[in-house]
C-alpha cells in the first residue's frame, strides 16, 4: 500500500455533511454501476455481484471509501470518481482507525496539517481477492500495518535528509 503525502483542512462538520448527503444521495449508485460496467470488477465478484453492482448495489463486504477523506475539503471534487475507491469493509475500517483517525486526532476545524494518505485503484481487487479466498483479517492487518508503518519511517527519514 502506498502512502502519498497531502495537506488536510478540517472543514466544518456541515460542509462533511452536505457533501455526505449529496455522496449518499447521487454519488454512490453511479460509482459502483461505473466500476461494473467498465468491468473492473471482472474477475474479483461474481456474476450475481456484478449484475447488482450494474444497479449500483455492492456486496455487503465491500464499501465506497473517499480517498480524501470527506471532512478535509471543501472543493465539490471531494465525491469525484478520481477520489472514490471500493475496498473490503475490513481494509476501510483498518484505514480510518489506523491510518487517519491518529493522523487527523485533536486537529481543529478550519486548521491544516500534513498527513499521509493509501493510494488505490478504483478497485483494490487484490486485497478483495485475498480476503475472499480466506486470507484472514488478523493477517491482512497485520501486512497493512507493517506496510505503512514501514512506508512512514522511509518518509520520516527523507524527510530528515532535506
Amino acid at each position: 500500500m502506498n502512502l502519498k503525502k497531502i495537506v488536510f483542512t478540517k472543514v466544518p462538520p456541515s460542509i462533511s455533511k452536505t457533501n455526505r448527503r449529496f455522496f449518499d444521495r447521487h454519488v454512490r449508485r453511479a460509482f459502483v454501476q461505473y466500476v461494473a460496467y467498465v468491468g473492473l470488477f471482472d474477475g474479483v465478484l461474481t456474476e450475481e455481484e456484478i449484475e447488482n453492482a450494474k444497479d449500483g448495489i455492492l456486496p455487503k463486504y465491500l464499501d465506497v471509501h473517499h480517498i480524501v477523506p470527506l471532512s478535509g475539503s471543501t472543493s465539490l471534487d471531494i465525491n469525484a470518481f478520481t477520489n472514490l475507491t471500493i475496498l473490503h469493509k475490513s481494509t476501510h475500517t483498518y484505514i480510518n482507525r489506523k491510518i487517519f483517525e491518529p493522523q487527523l486526532k485533536d486537529l481543529p476545524e478550519g486548521k491544516s496539517r500534513e498527513i499521509y494518505i493509501p493510494e488505490f485503484a478504483m478497485v483494490d481487487a487484490d486485497r478483495i481477492i485475498a480476503i475472499k479466498a480466506g486470507k484472514s483479517k488478523e493477517q491482512f492487518r497485520i501486512e497493512q500495518q507493517f506496510l505503512i508503518e514501514q512506508q512512514l519511517q522511509n518518509m520520516r527519514r527523507y524527510k530528515g535528509r532535506m
